[in-house]
């Protein structure tokens, strides 16, 4: 895909995924309990007075340089698939995606991130703290981004091994295959597909 194809398609899945989700149970699916810090989150028509609000996106004001610096905390470079899907929209869709609200930019990947993990090349970018799992991006095809699968870890099998000792093959044989990329993996999700 090309740069523009690749922005294009992050724009389409969040639209498309946030109409799906506002339709379910009558908008009940995007309420958040939501402060002010993301007051521009809001959607147009929510009560003030109440704590759980109707959010909408919001396009992203993250720049190149909030991405270095990610870079720089997590000690991994992000493939562009997941810079376009950072910096397109900002949004409070739960798991299997991740939140990105404007007060916590890269809240889910922040959250997700393991040093063990990104040591052995893999890339996480969502907790489905539900499902007990820590999403990540396998990055041993970089840069051919659309051959970097998508794969997950318990997170309790991940948070028993010995950070000290604990070897690549350990972790290759906990990962569990979800999707080819990450393009397959959100329009999985963009159509309601099951996801492993």
């Amino acid at each position: 895909m090309t740069d523009m194809q690749c922005r294009q398609f992050m724009r389409d899945f969040f639209e498309q995924y946030y109409e799906k989700i506002e339709q379910i149970g009558n908008g009940i699916a995007i309420m958040r309990p939501l402060g002010e810090s993301d007051r521009a989150m809001w959607h147009d028509d929510v009560d003030f007075e109440e704590e759980w609000k109707k959010w909408k996106l919001v396009p992203s004001i993250i720049t190149k340089g909030d991405v270095l610096q990610l870079e720089k905390i997590i000690g991994a470079t992000l493939p562009q698939c997941l810079q376009y899907f950072l910096t397109v929209y900002h949004h409070y869709f739960d798991a299997p995606v991740g939140e990105n609200p404007i007060s916590a930019p890269f809240k889910a990947v922040l959250n997700a991130w393991n040093p063990l993990l990104v040591k052995y090349g893999y890339l996480p970018f969502a907790w489905d703290e539900d499902g007990c799992c820590i999403r990540c991006i396998d990055l041993k095809n970089m840069p051919d981004e659309e051959q970097c699968e998508i794969c997950q870890i318990d997170h309790e099998v991940l948070f028993a091994m010995e950070e000290d000792t604990v070897q690549k093959a350990e972790i290759d044989r906990n990962m569990e295959y979800i999707s080819q990329n990450f393009f397959c993996y959100l329009d999985c999700i963009r159509k309601g597909g099951e996801l492993s």
